[in-house]
């Protein structure tokens, strides 16, 4: 229904924020401003709920058209909100991991489409989500679940192991360790951070076997007994102990002949039955094994790049699912965005060759995370560390990957007191 309402529950924004930044070719955006364009292109009005307008400046203003600041972690509260809306609502959707459930408790409230609240995929708890796989019979890995500040904490499972929170978010507190000093240490780092958006983490750690293989992420939408796979990302990694993405590689092949049916019976265990996912496996000897779900779109501009070689972009096919329509997918070629290293910690000065970069046939857009006079670090220890991007297609993955590869060498990066020099992408 033209003119009725599409409400997002908080925005999912780039990693380096709601904010205009050095930019060349196609301009680098958010999923939340994706999902916002595409459903006005469909002729909807937009509403975001939102604990603090301030958190996202006017960057959105020119595509919002009604901000509803409530307790966004508040189902009720949302609900209620709501009401100020004038006309009927077609969609409640969030694309913020934190606010999937919330938005999916409100939309089966009213009646719209949307995942079972009840669903384990959601509930944003990594421990819950191995038990389910255990209920449903499904191969999984040796893990424990403890509190991030038990006295004396040690690993149930034995070393080495992977350490992480089971509501974490951007690899936060995430890493391979090997004895109990490294798992206080984490734990600690963990209990000390700070979440945007009044977000408060549980502070539970789930220990994990560590597994050696390449890490995969599926991407698509699922409805029900419809299950859509946009195709597979392959990653290059930064060595242990952090694990940080350097680069994603998307085309539709799979990587192995499992990985259709894995998907399948993964989201089938977790009970989530209707929305987007970034689904990541680890593919080890013995076949794919969940890493985590996560009810939404592939994150940072990896949704963007997507929509580089796909029929339609992936924002426009799940505004239209969730407003009743019957989208179709289909992709072309593959894609790589590769993330941009500082070549050292310190202001950033200068940049140099975006526009050069962008030059290159391949090549779609390039930017940076960071404005001029900003800190940047050259510590990578988790995916909100890299300063910058290059989306580049080709004909397969390692294509697309090298041709990222030869736009990226032509940035160049002042940053401290000492003179530019050559960014350190992988």
């Amino acid at each position: 229904m033209r003119n009725s309402w599409v409400v997002l529950i908080e925005l999912h924004t780039s990693p380096g924020g709601a904010r205009t930044l050095p930019t060349a070719g196609l301009p680098l955006q958010s999923a939340g401003e994706l999902f916002l364009r595409a459903a006005r292109a469909r002729g909807h009005r937009t509403a975001v709920v939102t604990v603090d307008h301030n958190y996202y400046g006017d960057h959105y203003d020119h595509l919002v058209d009604a901000w509803l600041i409530t307790d966004s972690r508040d189902p009720a509260a949302v609900g209620h909100t709501l009401v100020a809306l004038d006309s009927q609502i077609a969609a409640v959707h969030s694309s913020v991991d934190s606010f999937v459930r919330v938005a999916a408790q409100v939309a089966r409230n009213r009646g719209l489409r949307g995942p079972d609240p009840d669903g384990v995929g959601i509930a944003r708890d990594k421990g819950r989500a191995r038990q389910a796989l255990a209920d449903a019979g499904l191969e999984d890995i040796r893990w424990a679940v403890l509190p991030a500040h038990e006295p004396d904490l040690s690993s149930p499972i034995g070393y080495p192991c992977i350490v992480k929170p089971t509501d974490g978010a951007y690899s936060w507190d995430v890493a391979l360790v090997d004895n109990d000093d490294d798992v206080r240490s984490l734990a600690r780092q963990h209990l000390a951070r700070r979440y945007a958006r009044r977000v408060r983490p549980e502070h539970r750690l789930l220990f994990e076997e560590y597994l050696e293989g390449p890490l995969i992420s599926a991407e698509g939408f699922v409805d029900h007994d419809e299950l859509t796979v946009f195709g597979f990302s392959d990653r290059v990694m930064s060595p242990p102990p952090r694990f940080v993405e350097l680069s994603l590689r998307f085309s539709a092949e799979p990587p192995h002949p499992q990985a259709l049916a894995f998907v399948r019976s993964t989201l089938d265990a977790l009970g989530y039955d209707f929305g987007p996912f970034h689904l990541e496996f680890i593919l080890t000897p013995e076949g794919p094994r969940l890493v985590e779900l996560n009810a939404r779109l592939v994150g940072a501009g990896m949704e963007q790049a997507i929509g580089y070689v796909s029929s339609t972009p992936p924002a426009d096919f799940v505004v239209a699912k969730l407003t009743g329509h019957s989208p179709q997918m289909t992709v072309s070629g593959a894609v790589t965005e590769l993330y941009l290293t500082a070549p050292q910690a310190g202001p950033l000065h200068t940049v140099e060759g975006l526009d050069t970069a962008t030059g290159h046939p391949a090549c779609r857009s390039a930017g940076l995370y960071y404005a001029h006079g900003e800190e940047v670090t050259d510590v990578i220890d988790s995916n909100s560390s890299p300063v910058g991007y290059v989306h580049a297609v080709g004909a397969d993955r390692e294509e697309s990957y090298q041709n990222a590869l030869e736009a990226a060498k032509n940035i160049v990066m002042g940053v401290g007191p000492a003179q530019a020099a050559r960014h350190g992408a992988a």
